[in-house]
């Protein structure tokens, strides 16, 4: 059976702004225009071919076509969806993905330099390129090849500060914005640490097992760990427990919740979820249910000295062993 990566964008001028990326990713992504959906997808049921993931541009879905990714759910029932915006595009809301398990958001800036010499444009590739293979993003996809990345095992609740410092002093240099990348990267710390020691540990009728602020000691059962980076231009970092008690639905509602009504939704850890969300530029969750949860992602120095307004993110499931 054929693999088919379909993109679904909206006229000529969607072509022109994402076929450089798309021959760059792989030669099996097959763009279409809306107006020839109908006709290329019945021609695509009558040959042996499967599409593990189908991209939408945000100028057709949720607003212009409300119904498009249930309309193609009838030819595809079992693909993945990754809608695709360029930052110059009005950021969409986020209440229909949850309504139609869009678990994938990638905002693309605009630039004149594309593919290897923008970084940000050779992460959507790499976004792209790691659905199609079917792997969740790990820290190093948003940083320099080469880059040293740092591995720490929580012990006890205790080790928070120090955990803290630790990063900060990674990031090496002086200037404001420099600064306030430090800033950002302990508060995300902060955060990811909270949510895996006190969010996500949970008795089997769902309620918590642990007050937020008790001090623990990590018995040997537990996994939690820390990793991250910074490569002088980017800090990337996740935390890893291995509740797995996230569910993906959860995730998505929590930032729809929040990003669309400026509501927090205290479910599971959810208002920091999206506070991690809010100070990161991209956001990963991977769940394996029952056994891991990764949160995690990436603050440029480029944006250190705002919050970025458009950003994306990866919801994804599965076993990585």
């Amino acid at each position: 059976m054929k693999r088919v990566v379909l993109a679904i964008i909206k006229d000529d001028q969607d072509i022109d702004l994402w076929s450089p990326y798309f021959n760059k990713i792989s030669p099996t992504i097959h763009m279409l225009r809306i107006e020839d959906l109908a006709e290329t997808m019945s021609s695509l049921l009558g040959m042996d071919i499967y599409s593990p993931l189908i991209i939408i541009s945000t100028r057709l879905y949720p607003n212009a076509s409300p119904s498009l990714i249930e309309d193609i759910r009838e030819w595809f029932p079992n693909s993945e969806f990754l809608l695709l915006a360029s930052s110059s595009d009005d950021f969409p809301p986020l209440q229909p993905l949850v309504r139609d398990n869009v678990r994938h958001l990638v905002i693309n800036p605009e630039s004149s330099h594309l593919l290897n010499v923008d970084r940000e444009s050779a992460q959507l590739c790499t976004a792209v390129s790691k659905l199609i293979e079917g792997k969740p993003l790990k820290i190093r996809d948003y940083l320099k090849p080469g880059t040293e990345t740092y591995e720490f095992r929580v012990s006890s609740s205790e080790q928070k500060e120090e955990l803290i410092s630790g990063l900060e002093e990674l990031i090496s240099g002086d200037g404001p914005e420099i600064e306030l990348l430090r800033q950002k990267g302990a508060l995300l710390v902060d955060e990811m640490f909270e949510n895996a020691l006190y969010g996500a540990p949970h008795q089997k009728n769902g309620a918590f097992i642990y007050a937020k602020g008790q001090f623990r000691q990590i018995d040997a059962r537990e996994t939690i760990i820390l990793r991250y980076g910074f490569d002088g231009e980017c800090i990337a970092m996740e935390m890893e427990d291995n509740w797995g008690s996230l569910s993906p639905d959860a995730v998505l509602e929590c930032l729809a919740v929040n990003h669309d009504s400026n509501e927090f939704c205290e479910e599971n850890g959810g208002r920091g979820l999206f506070i991690i969300w809010r100070f990161l530029d991209h956001l990963h969750v991977h769940i394996d249910p029952g056994r891991q949860t990764v949160v995690g992602g990436q603050v440029k120095l480029l944006t250190a000295e705002n919050l970025v307004e458009k950003k994306g993110f990866h919801i994804t499931t599965g076993s990585t062993t």
